[in-house]
């Protein structure tokens, strides 16, 4: 397969399945994005960048090491294993999105959080929160994604593979541009915030109990 062909084919893959994608993100990236101190279109415009830009990250590395390995990336990289990287991803990403609810707590009520200061190791603010978390969700494979890893391995180039991908993620952007909606709604809806907030840290204790550790010990 040609460069061209295959560039053309992952952005129409991203594009056609862009929805999909969207609604993964979603459930991370909106009650990150609400529930930000001072929100606004700039912030709002650099923490889903920032996100977006981690979630890419993950899919060059991938792409790069399934076109190192060539066909033979079909051998171990199968459903199964893409099932274990994903509850691995579910409790990372819980794992910060916690983290990033404690700093904030803690910034509340200093005097009431002091212990969350040693819990809260990870990440300081929202910022590294979205790359983290982006990082994170890029460990979720599904099917236009693995379809894009096939072509990668297909290629044997590493510079195939970062094309390939840099396309797929492009064909996923306009999927994303709702979320610069959510400054005009906190500013009409204040409690919007506060509900972001109580919402992300729900969400990360059920990635990482009942969508990480749960499916990662009692499943196979």
């Amino acid at each position: 397969m040609s460069l061209w062909s295959g560039a053309i084919q992952s952005l129409l893959l991203g594009f056609s399945t862009g929805t999909y994608c969207a609604m993964y993100c979603a459930p991370v990236l909106i009650p990150l994005v609400t529930g930000t101190d001072n929100i606004s279109l700039k912030k709002t415009g650099i923490l889903t960048s920032l996100f977006l830009s981690g979630r890419m990250i993950t899919y060059i590395i991938l792409g790069i090491i399934c076109a190192g390995a060539g066909l033979l990336v079909s051998s171990f990289f199968d459903p199964v294993f893409a099932r274990r990287l994903s509850v691995i991803a579910y409790i990372f990403c819980g794992a910060i999105l916690l983290n990033n609810s404690f700093q904030k707590m803690k910034k509340k009520n200093e005097a009431q959080c002091r212990g969350l200061k040693k819990i809260s190791v990870f990440t300081s603010n929202d910022y590294s929160t979205a790359v983290l978390s982006g990082l994170a969700v890029g460990l979720h494979i599904c099917p236009p994604y693995w379809a894009t890893l096939f072509l990668c391995s297909q290629s044997g180039s590493a510079l195939y593979a970062v094309i390939y991908f840099i396309c797929f993620f492009a064909g996923t952007l306009p999927f994303f541009i709702p979320v610069f909606a959510l400054p005009f709604a906190v500013k009409k809806l204040p409690a919007l915030k506060k509900i972001a907030q109580i919402t992300q840290l729900l969400i990360a204790v059920y990635f990482i109990i009942f969508a990480g550790i749960i499916p990662l010990f009692f499943y196979k």
